[in-house]
């Protein structure tokens, strides 16, 4: 521990010696009468915020297609607090042939409803949703799947804004990677001769399955990740070495392929999710503090393995992002009931709060201006998406803001349970005198102008809903005139983005 708090007490001064450069900064252990020390309280709202959260899961086949309207999401958001949906499109007329234009716009148009909505969705596609046996299953071959992938890929791209992560699908029924013709079936033991032990399959399904999930990961933009199936095929892979911060910094493949299990809870093993606990376990705790992990319930257990003191633990080691509140609702009985439905509805994901800010009381046009914030992600995981952190003033006497963009913050490594410092100075020299509110913004950087998809702090008495900012409650004035300069980034004006349509806070019953 004393290593620890030693490591912690050298970033910190890092960070401050950094600020340093280009004024002094405020040291949070001796603030000077000129400062405030502001403290905040998390609040016990359900706020929505996007990639994370409870989701449904809507299906539509070619063959059957249920489009969908921004009216249900707009109902799914008001009754259920749902602000992400897990979307699984079924091309199940074209396993033998390439997808056709119109079932491309198809799959636009869902996507341009979740945008129109302030939507994001998980997706996932596949051939067949149910075990047929004896076989053949249904599902396409590989060269089908290469194909149909390759011609998705503008579609990822265009639509790169509300695609929280690309599930592997395609293979075998329910695209979860079993039941195939093509890829090859797992042994249920861990040793048979010509079949890989930890996976149960032969070199060449595994070299078929790589060549899938490259295909996905290389289709999709950098930003979205795609999940497997099985921890044990990921090991495979992509290795046994758990995902670091920098695999993320690098946009590694083994930073971009997260996990999915449908079947959470529902055995010891999770129904065959993991094949060596012993050797998974760890891995996975690991490795999803940086890959996105979701999946559903299939059923309940006769080991009390599916009630809220195995779930919650469980959710939080192995940082559950999303999860189909559809599937399995005995399992979703039992949680209303013994209480820890509610708390899993503003866990899963992130939930960023601001505990701590250290601000001026007064500063003078062209100086500098030194602020020391904390936060904490009271979550199961960190932020899937990178965000742009904005330090902003407002001023009280009309619509004007001025902003600068906080370089060196990446939320992607703010993990649960610890305290995130973001400390820095801005250089006045587009202000004019007068009072200025303090607001902080968490922004897409596809999304910026949407306020819907700002990252809203979990804070009492501090969230702009409507506005999709954040406001930490204190009043700086700015007056006179500073005559010397320092080398500061210049915080300058700043639209902040549309007002938007939805109100940011769930506040139905879950009961």
């Amino acid at each position: 521990m004393l290593f620890l708090s030693s490591l912690l007490c050298v970033l910190l001064c890092i960070k401050t010696a950094q600020a340093a450069e280009c004024g002094s900064c405020v040291d949070p252990h001796a603030v000077p009468n000129t400062y405030v020390v502001k403290t905040y309280h998390e609040s016990e709202e359900h706020v929505e915020n996007p990639h994370r959260g409870f989701v449904l899961q809507l299906v539509s086949k070619h063959s059957q297609p249920k489009p969908l309207t921004k009216a249900y999401l707009d109902y799914l958001r008001e009754h259920d607090g749902l602000s992400m949906i897990w979307r699984t499109f079924m091309p199940d007329t074209f396993v033998t042939s390439p997808l056709s234009e119109e079932y491309l716009n198809q799959v636009r148009h869902d996507l341009e409803v979740l945008a129109s909505a302030s939507f994001t969705a998980i997706i996932r596609f596949e051939y067949i949703f149910e075990h047929r046996e004896p076989p053949p299953y249904g599902d396409a071959s590989k060269n089908i799947v290469l194909h149909h992938i390759s011609q998705l890929k503008p579609i990822f791209h265009q639509y790169e804004r509300v695609i929280t992560a690309i599930e592997a699908g395609f293979i075998g029924a329910w695209g979860e990677w079993f039941y195939t013709d093509y890829f090859g079936m797992p042994k249920p033991y861990l040793h048979e001769a010509h079949y890989e032990p930890t996976t149960g399959l032969t070199e060449k399904a595994l070299r078929d399955r790589k060549d899938v999930l490259l295909a996905l990961l290389n289709a999709a933009p950098k930003s979205i990740q795609v999940e497997l199936r099985y921890v044990a095929q990921k090991m495979y892979l992509m290795g046994t070495t758990p995902t670091t911060f920098q695999d993320v910094q690098r946009g590694t493949d083994r930073a971009r392929t997260g996990h999915h299990n449908d079947c959470f809870l529902s055995s010891d093993t999770d129904v065959g999710t993991y094949r060596n606990k012993a050797a998974e376990y760890p891995y996975l705790a690991k490795d999803t503090r940086y890959c996105v992990i979701g999946g559903e319930t299939c059923r309940v257990t006769t080991n009390h393995r599916h009630e809220c003191p195995t779930a919650t633990k469980e959710m939080a080691m192995f940082h559950w992002t999303w999860l189909n509140e559809g599937f399995d609702e005995d399992i979703y009985k039992v949680w209303k009931q013994q209480g820890c439905y509610a708390d899993v509805h503003k866990r899963l994901g992130y939930r960023l709060t601001i505990t701590k800010a250290i601000l001026p009381k007064s500063t003078r046009v062209n100086d500098n201006l030194c602020f020391h914030l904390e936060f904490r992600n009271s979550g199961y995981a960190a932020p899937v998406k990178h965000l742009k952190f904005y330090f902003i003033l407002k001023s009280t006497s009309g619509s004007q803001h001025y902003a600068a963009q906080v370089t060196g913050v990446d939320v992607r490594d703010w993990q649960p349970g610890y305290t995130h410092t973001v400390v820095s100075s801005v250089h006045l020299s587009h202000v004019h005198e007068g009072q200025y509110k303090v607001l902080v913004s968490l922004s897409d950087p596809l999304m910026g102008d949407r306020a819907d998809y700002n990252v809203l702090l979990a804070t009492t008495g501090v969230p702009l809903y409507t506005q999709g900012l954040n406001d930490l409650g204190h009043t700086i004035t700015v007056s006179g005139q500073h005559t010397a300069s320092a080398g500061c980034a210049s915080i300058s004006a700043w639209k902040p983005p549309a007002h938007g349509h939805y109100s940011r806070v769930f506040k139905g019953s879950f009961h």
